[in-house]
């Protein structure tokens, strides 16, 4: 039994982050319903018990399954023993790394076309954990739930509850069933995105342990739920439907000390690591984009799409508070898309009046440089810009607003500014053309300097999406849950209420054209590979030596461009007139472009969208200058050249 006492004083009701929560920051929202109980006169306590099985299984392993294949629903298996009395790691548990399993409900047609893609895609490509190592692992994993609610049935609570997201649900339920054996008057809740909309009635169908599931924000339900049990009352429905909070300066700024003072306890070797730990933070609910022009594959904001977004001194004042307390700088925001109006608002104050803020933002690609530059000044290192596709007609299908000379664009200036950028690439859409994955395949290796994906991955369909709701507007038919969760639910349960992520038929380009998925996925790790590349400076220091296409200004005010790509009959240097260096670093219209065949030639540019797209990157400042002074760096050279003046060396 885990001594919890230490951690979590006597309170009104326990909040449970349970696995699989990353162990490197705090989980915001429960600590937003804690600040909310605390202003109505609750004291509600926060117990993060993944950080006690990180402790368990070590966080390497922890961390592994945290970032396996969503497909593998390892987070969900790990505990569906101890939450439904299933087998260890539920039924046929050697089928969890075979699409097989997971397509399976759809038309036989349907299978005989897409396995052969899948496996040939994935060949070669091993799990991060085997199935004997799994198997250890939920070993520990059940000794594990004995333990945690053993230790919370000894602080005699009488409201415990469990928040879901992603692969938290079992663990959840596996935890509140066993508390509620051990002390049967605890009364215990689950909320969180897992229990949105009709997965409530697919979650409280689990286990009759659940006494009250929580759907949709929950600031004033939960707290009128803790008035209700304070007076002896008990809600008529066990599914309490909350509503989305319309203003999110009135919410009371959150604590998150108890996250750090159970991190110390459980995993003291990482608390003691530099930049490991960050801070949570949000700025806003919902998505400004999403909520005109809703992105057909995304199901993140539930029922929660209509954009609210805090003050810009309200978040001044938040995150000063928070940095000062906690001695950390790393901030994560959990924002959807940063509010636009910010640029002016707030990122012209945070290195002010906050410096040395290292933040991550999700906000859409289609960025200036004066933007990029406002972020980096303010201290934004890390961003998720939602990419998804370097063709225009994918992203036009996707309804993301973007195009692809866009997403190449902040790419470009990311890797000039030294700002990582967390992004994919997605495939598999209903409707798609075998010509735009060959689109794409044509333009990977001329990106090789820039950061890459983290990976090539099937379309999901998720629950709220327009795919999923709107099925017929795009050919779709046959959804059905993906097929790992009938493997790990107990028998009976409606996986359509449980599932969030779905198979689905429809008409498709590319699940015909295995061999262009084949040889993206050959681009992409051969990308990834190259910049893992490393450079041994001393015993003990190595530097990762990603690809090169950069243009600098050398003392003698000449331009050299440095190309390490590595492309076939290009050289690795090239000194440029000032008009070939305005052409690797300036965007402009195909129909003003002019003499662009050199450029085209050396690959440092591309024809994309109607516009000549230079691929080059080079210090902000250089790049600020051509593009804010196309007379000076050569824009227009060309109308006052005659064609035997345009001599390029």
């Amino acid at each position: 039994m885990f001594d919890f006492s230490p951690f979590v004083p006597a309170s009104d009701a326990l909040i449970i982050v349970p696995p699989f929560a990353r162990l490197n920051a705090p989980a915001l929202g429960v600590h937003v319903l804690q600040a909310c109980a605390r202003a109505a006169g609750f004291q509600v306590r926060v117990l993060y018990a993944n950080l006690w099985l990180g402790a368990t299984l070590g966080p390497e392993t922890y961390t592994d399954i945290c970032e396996a294949p969503p497909l593998s629903l390892f987070g969900e298996r790990l505990f569906a023993a101890s939450a439904y009395g299933l087998p260890p790691l539920g039924h046929q548990p050697e089928e969890m790394f075979d699409y097989a399993l997971h397509l399976r409900f759809l038309p036989p047609e349907a299978q005989r076309r897409l396995m052969p893609m899948f496996d040939r895609v994935r060949s070669g490509r091993q799990p991060a954990l085997n199935l004997p190592a799994l198997l250890q692992v939920e070993a520990q994993a059940a000794a594990w739930v004995e333990a945690v609610a053993a230790g919370v049935a000894a602080l005699n609570c009488p409201i415990v509850g469990c928040t879901t997201m992603f692969e938290q649900t079992a663990a959840s339920v596996a935890l509140l069933k066993r508390i509620k054996q051990l002390s049967p008057q605890t009364i215990t809740i689950i909320g969180g995105p897992n229990c949105e909309g009709e997965m409530a009635q697919g979650v409280a169908s689990l286990s009759p342990a659940l006494d009250y599931i929580f759907s949709g924000e929950s600031e004033t339900t939960f707290v009128d739920f803790l008035h209700q049990i304070k007076a002896g009352q008990r809600p008529a429905e066990r599914i309490i439907y909350g509503q989305p909070c319309q203003r999110l300066d009135a919410l009371p700024s959150p604590d998150l000390t108890e996250f750090y003072q159970q991190f110390e306890q459980t995993l003291p070797a990482q608390a003691s690591q530099p930049d490991y730990l960050w801070l949570s933070y949000e700025s806003s609910r919902g998505c400004w984009w999403g909520q005109k022009h809703h992105c057909t594959f995304c199901g993140l904001n539930g029922q929660g799409m209509g954009y609210r977004a805090k003050s810009a001194d309200r978040m001044i004042g938040d995150l000063k508070q928070l940095v000062a307390k906690h001695s950390l700088r790393q901030v994560g925001m959990t924002d959807n898309i940063m509010p636009y109006a910010y640029f002016k608002t707030l990122l012209p104050r945070l290195a002010a009046e906050i410096p040395g803020l290292q933040m991550y933002y999700a906000l859409k690609a289609n960025l200036s440089l004066a933007q990029m530059r406002a972020l980096k000044e303010a201290g934004v290192v890390k961003l998720q810009p939602g990419i998804e596709a370097l063709s225009s007609s994918l992203l036009k299908r996707m309804n993301k607003g973007v195009l692809a000379r866009q997403n190449v664009a902040l790419l470009r200036y990311a890797r000039s500014l030294n700002i990582e950028v967390y992004w994919n690439l997605l495939w598999g859409f209903p409707g798609d053309q075998a010509q735009e994955y060959r689109e794409t395949l044509n333009l990977l290796p001329l990106l090789r300097h820039l950061q890459p994906p983290s990976g090539l991955h099937h379309l999901a369909i998720d629950r709220f999406s327009p795919y999923f709701d709107r099925p017929a507007d795009y050919g779709i038919k046959t959804i059905k849950p993906l097929g790992g969760y009938a493997s790990l639910l107990p028998a009976g349960v409606d996986l359509a209420q449980v599932a969030y992520e779905f198979v689905a038929d429809y008409p498709c380009e590319s699940h015909q054209h295995p061999e262009l998925i084949r040889a993206i996925q050959r681009e992409v790790e051969a990308w990834q590979a190259a910049w893992q590349a490393e450079v041994e400076l001393s015993r003990a220091v190595r530097m990762l030596t990603p690809p090169l296409l950069i243009v600098t200004r050398e003392a003698d005010g000449r331009y050299l461009l440095r190309d390490t790509r590595g492309l076939p009959g290009v050289e690795e240097r090239a000194w440029l007139t000032q008009r070939q260096a305005s052409l690797a670093l300036v965007a402009r219209p195909l129909a003003q472009a002019g003499d662009i065949a050199w450029a085209l030639e050396r690959k440092v540019g591309v024809a994309l969208d109607g516009w000549y797209v230079p691929l080059a990157t080079a210090e902000p400042g250089l790049l600020q200058m051509f593009e804010a002074e196309p007379e000076q760096s050569g824009l227009i050279l060309e109308l006052k050249l005659q064609p035997k003046e345009s001599v390029y060396v």
